[in-house]
C-alpha cells in the first residue's frame, strides 16, 4: 500500500471557535485509477464482504488533485466505518458530483453497521435525482426542497452530535435538515444514539441505477471548546497501514517533547510512548489483537489522529 493514503493535518484548528480533530481524511490521489478503494485501503469497506461492491477510483472528475471515486449503479456500495461513537460531536464532510445523464445518487448514515451483519439501523437517507434535487428521510419524516445541481462539485456535511442526540444535513454550507439522531429514519422508532458508518450506494431518488462521484472525504471530531487559532501543520505519515508488528511515524518537523498513543475504539490508551528525538518514531504493536485502532500524536498542545489497522 502506498503511504499517505490518509493525510493527517493540524488537529487543533479553529472553525466557528470549536476545537477540531481530523480523524479521517482521504482524497484518493494516492490510489491507482481503475482499481477499487477497499482493495487499496482496508479502512474502507464494502456493504457485504461477499459482494463485489467496491467503489472504483476514477480520473473522470476530481474536486482536488486528479482522482475521485465513482459510485456507479446498485452494484456499488462503498462504506466508511466510523467509530462507532456514542458520545461527542462529529462532522462528516465530502464533495459530490452528479454528471449529466445520471439519474442521481444516494448516501446514508448508520447507527449500526458490520460487514457481515444482516441487521442494521439507519439514521438518515439522502437522495438526489437526475437534476440534482435533494430529498431525505429522517425520524420517519420525508423532506426536500434543496437543489445541488449537476456537472458541478458540491459540498455535503453531515453533523452527528451524540451528546445532544441531534443530526444536521448541510448542502454547500447551509443547513437543509435537522433531526433527532437516534430515531430510526424509516419509521421514527427509537434507535441507538450511535454513529457507526457512512454508506455510498449507487441508487437514486427513484430507486434506480444512480451514478455519482465523491472526493475529499473527512471525518472531524468537534469538542465545542473554544481555542485560539493555530497554524496548519505539515503532514504526519503513519506506515505501513495495515501493519503486523511495527508502525513508523514520520514527522516533517522535529516533534521532540510530544508523545504517541495507540488507542482502541473506546478511547482507551493501549500503548503510550514519548517522542524523544529525530523525525521518525517506531512503535511496536505486536502485542495488539487484530483490528482497528487510533494513532494519536500530541505535541505542544496540538493533537493528530489517524486510524490504523493491525492484522
Amino acid at each position: 500500500m502506498k503511504r499517505n493514503l490518509l493525510s493527517i493535518f493540524a488537529i487543533a484548528s479553529v472553525l466557528n471557535m470549536s476545537a477540531q480533530t481530523i480523524i479521517f481524511e482521504d482524497n484518493f490521489d494516492s490510489y491507482t485509477a481503475g482499481s477499487g478503494v477497499v482493495a487499496q485501503n482496508p479502512l474502507w469497506s464494502n456493504w457485504s464482504n461477499g459482494t463485489p461492491s467496491d467503489g472504483i477510483v476514477s480520473t473522470d472528475f476530481a474536486a482536488s488533485g486528479s482522482n475521485s471515486v465513482i459510485i456507479d449503479g446498485q452494484g456499488t456500495d462503498l462504506v466508511l466505518p466510523v467509530g462507532p461513537y456514542n458520545s461527542g460531536k462529529y462532522d462528516i464532510k465530502f464533495k459530490m458530483y452528479i454528471p449529466t445523464g445520471s439519474t442521481g445518487g444516494y448516501f446514508n448514515a448508520m447507527h449500526t453497521w458490520s460487514g457481515s451483519s444482516t441487521n442494521y439501523q439507519w439514521a438518515c437517507d439522502v437522495f438526489f435525482d437526475g437534476s440534482g434535487n435533494v430529498t431525505w428521510t429522517t425520524g420517519g419524516v420525508q423532506g426536500g426542497g434543496a437543489t445541488a445541481g449537476v456537472d458541478t462539485w458540491f459540498d455535503i456535511q453531515l453533523t452527528a452530535d451524540m451528546d445532544n442526540d441531534a443530526g444536521k444535513i448541510y448542502l454547500n454550507g447551509s443547513i437543509i435538515n435537522e433531526f433527532q439522531w437516534s430515531l430510526n429514519n424509516a419509521n421514527g422508532s427509537a434507535g441507538a444514539n450511535v454513529l457507526a458508518a457512512i454508506d455510498f450506494f449507487g441508487t437514486d431518488a427513484a430507486n434506480g441505477q444512480g451514478t455519482y462521484y465523491i472526493d475529499d472525504v473527512q471525518v472531524i471530531e468537534s469538542t465545542g471548546v473554544s481555542v485560539k487559532p493555530s497554524a496548519r501543520i505539515s503532514k504526519v505519515s503513519v506506515f505501513p497501514n495495515p501493519a503486523n508488528d511495527n508502525i513508523s511515524i514520520e514527522f516533517p518537523e522535529n516533534f521532540v517533547g510530544g508523545d504517541v498513543q495507540v488507542l482502541d475504539l473506546t478511547g482507551k490508551a493501549i500503548i503510550r510512548e514519548k517522542i524523544t528525538q529525530g523525525s521518525l518514531k517506531k512503535v511496536n504493536i505486536e502485542s495488539l489483537n487484530n483490528g482497528v485502532y487510533l494513532i494519536k500524536i500530541s505535541h505542544n498542545g496540538a493533537q493528530y489522529t489517524e486510524r490504523m489497522v493491525k492484522k
